[in-house]
């Protein structure tokens, strides 16, 4: 009996412990672009700037989109390390296919940071870039 009631409360601890460290990142975000770095000739993503975003949170799914061209961004969030968020992106843009990587560190449910890696190619030729970004939640 012993060793059950050890056994149960370790359980009950540990899906506490994680409960409490799940993070709820719905809501409008600002996202502020502080470098940015394009080596594509005539194609420029995230310029130095703010951009308002939209988070959906949805369990251990989630999608991040910019809220003037409304691409989503999916991805699914690990339950071990919940603050570390990796979303994709694919998409059509200058007659080419846009490929991009996003990775976010969440401080807490309120501030983050993050970096893209992004790949234009169009089937013959490709390029690409990336951009440094910080988020601060604006409203939930």
């Amino acid at each position: 009996m012993k060793v059950f009631c050890i056994l149960l409360c370790g359980l009950l601890l540990h899906a506490l412990t994680s409960s409490v460290l799940a993070q709820d990142y719905n809501g409008t975000w600002l996202g502020t672009v502080s470098e940015s770095v394009s080596w594509c000739k005539n194609i420029g993503k995230a310029e130095p700037g703010d951009y308002k975003l939209t988070i959906i949170q949805d369990g251990n799914d989630i999608t991040i989109m910019e809220n003037v061209v409304q691409r989503p961004y999916k991805g699914v969030i690990n339950p071990k390390r919940p603050r570390n968020v990796h979303v994709n992106g694919s998409y059509v843009e200058d007659a080419g296919y846009v490929n991009e990587m996003v990775d976010i560190v969440f401080e807490n449910d309120s501030i983050g940071k993050g970096e893209s890696a992004w790949q234009w190619s169009d089937g013959y030729f490709q390029c690409g870039g990336r951009f440094k970004f910080e988020l601060k939640r604006i409203r939930r």
